[in-house]
């Protein structure tokens, strides 16, 4: 394999000199299985590392035999609003038959042209890429084999910005917010889920909503409970939830009154993760 990885390499360093400075990625990963919904068995396997996309296709050739083919693909710093864009040059392998002794000597490769995976949300992507000038057009989402389960104790925090804010004051610098946490959350079975911030001063508040999952990124779409303390309620959607064996993180928006504001605030770019305790 080190002659596939010497050319995956080379080909990344190209496409990365070509987009001038590779970002140090603070993208949404990416890393999942993907597939076209309607075509199953066709599929790719995408993991990231920073701004790096190593995409492994899972395709079928002209024979309809199982073809593989694989590519290191780049963050392209000139991705158009909205879309997250990785390029790189595709490639067929063949190698030793799998039952045999494997000998790196009898693996080759071939450039057979370019892949581009376009994100335009967390969950969907158009897979564009060429075979032999071949071109090939996939929209694509996550895979989603199992659900996470959220419940458990975590020591962490919270930050927003903050803005159209009902009480002018409150629009007043600083409109960013952050505050630490211990988070409890109890996932039911039918994937209801009540979320409690339990803030330094002693007070919480409680967000009811429903779980779903897309691949290994989970969401919460709900509202603070009102009933569980007056002075806290509004919307909130929390989406690119992953969980480890360590915790969990997850990004937001939505709106809310709190008791430390007394007001409708609307929270934007949001951020909340904990350790589990």
């Amino acid at each position: 394999m080190k002659s596939l990885r010497k050319v995956l390499i080379a080909s990344l360093s190209a496409a990365v000199l070509a987009t001038a400075t590779a970002h140090a990625a603070s993208t949404t990963d990416y890393s999942d299985q993907w597939w076209a919904r309607n075509e199953s068995g066709w599929g790719a396997a995408v993991v990231q590392q920073a701004s790096t996309m190593f995409v492994n296709l899972m395709v079928y050739g002209a024979d309809g035999k199982p073809t593989w083919f694989v590519a290191a693909s780049s963050l392209q710093a000139n991705s158009p609003t909205g879309h997250t864009v990785f390029l790189g040059d595709l490639y067929a392998t063949t190698g030793p038959y799998c039952g045999g002794t494997f000998n790196p000597a009898l693996v080759s490769e071939r450039k057979v042209g370019t892949l581009t995976f376009d994100a335009t949300s967390a969950g969907n992507a158009t897979m564009s890429y060429t075979v032999d000038g071949t071109p090939v057009v996939k929209n694509v989402t996550r895979q989603t084999w199992g659900h996470e389960n959220l419940t458990g104790s975590y020591f962490g925090g919270w930050n927003s910005d903050k803005s159209g804010c009902i009480t002018a004051p409150l629009n007043a610098p600083p409109v960013h917010y952050e505050e630490p946490l211990t988070i409890t959350i109890d996932h039911a079975a039918d994937n209801a889920v009540m979320m409690v911030l339990w803030f330094g001063d002693g007070s919480s508040i409680a967000l009811r909503g429903t779980y779903s999952q897309s691949g290994k990124m989970g969401r919460i779409v709900g509202e603070f409970d009102q009933s569980y303390s007056t002075w806290s309620y509004g919307s909130i959607d929390m989406v690119e939830i992953e969980t480890t064996i360590s915790g969990f993180t997850a990004r937001f928006s939505g709106d809310l009154i709190m008791a430390q504001w007394r007001d409708w605030c609307d929270m934007t770019n949001g951020r909340i993760g904990g350790v589990r305790r």
